[in-house]
């Protein structure tokens, strides 16, 4: 027996549904799992602070990857870095932009970041916005979001049949409700310069298998400006993984690449990578 009842996971119908976290901060949601699980991995388990990675009381931040702006009111709350918050999907970017609107130090953006200034597809799941992801990456994807669902709602389930009879009907089209929007893309050195921003204290990426392209899109001049980055990075074999900590290092960044075990989902890592110009500065 589950023990509470599947219509309090089932998406809300109105962007306006409010939800009061665990802190006190009142937050906009696309239903309740989602953010319950977002709060969780950020407020309490503060999974970003790994490995030697701060957050400045004072600075800049760049969230790529938004989505209703967990993290961006978390360093809110914490700090009084100045955040520029990039969300490329309009749904979500719109709930982004009704939870930070009395934020005075937030830029919202409605891009994402990718290798170059285009637009691309995207496939939105409104019971799993997290898991939305480029048309280009959707292939196979299906595993990842039941995965993503499994680990939402575990500890509401008793019975494990039960759970996997939930997530079932979660996978279905009525439920999962998958659109498609076409969406603005820019790089991360574009918005270098349109903001201004030099230094920054702290990039976090969370793109959903477009890792790769962001990281394509900072130029080899920007990469002296950023001083830690935090990512969340999806998929990835022994090679990829050897690319990725390459490029780091190739660019003057000590890198950690840990599995993340609490989640349970194979080839899903975070990454923790800090400028080492600035840490001998420190």
């Amino acid at each position: 027996m589950s023990r509470m009842e599947h219509k309090s996971f089932l998406p809300q119908t109105e962007a306006t549904a409010k939800k009061r976290l665990h802190n006190g901060i009142e937050i906009y949601q696309n239903n309740e799992g989602e953010t319950e699980f977002l709060y969780n991995e950020i407020f309490q388990k503060e999974m970003y602070f790994k490995h030697g990675i701060t957050l400045p009381e004072h600075g800049t931040v760049m969230d790529v990857g938004a989505n209703i702006g967990m993290f961006t009111l978390y360093v809110s709350s914490k700090s009084n870095c100045k955040v520029y918050a990039f969300e490329p999907l309009p749904p979500t970017f719109e709930l982004l932009e009704m939870n930070t609107s009395l934020l005075p130090r937030v830029t919202t953006v409605n891009v994402g970041l990718s290798n170059e200034i285009k637009e691309a597809e995207f496939a939105f799941f409104p019971t799993m916005s997290t898991d939305s992801v480029q048309i280009r990456y959707r292939e196979n994807h299906d595993q990842d979001l039941r995965y993503g669902l499994i680990n939402h709602y575990r500890d509401h389930f008793d019975d494990p049949r039960m759970l996997n009879r939930f997530v079932d009907q979660m996978m279905s089209p009525k439920f999962l409700n998958e659109q498609i929007h076409r969406c603005k893309l820019t790089t991360i050195s574009e918005m270098i310069r349109y903001y201004d921003m030099n230094p920054i204290d702290l990039l976090k990426i969370d793109v959903e298998k477009s890792e790769f392209e962001v990281l394509e899109g900072i130029e080899p001049e920007d990469w002296g400006k950023i001083r830690q980055i935090v990512m969340e990075v999806h998929g990835l074999d022994g090679e990829q993984i050897s690319r990725l900590e390459n490029i780091f290092r190739t660019n003057g960044f000590n890198v950690v690449i840990d599995y993340y075990e609490d989640l349970n989902i194979p080839n899903y890592f975070n990454v923790y990578a800090m400028n080492q110009m600035y840490i001998s500065a420190g």
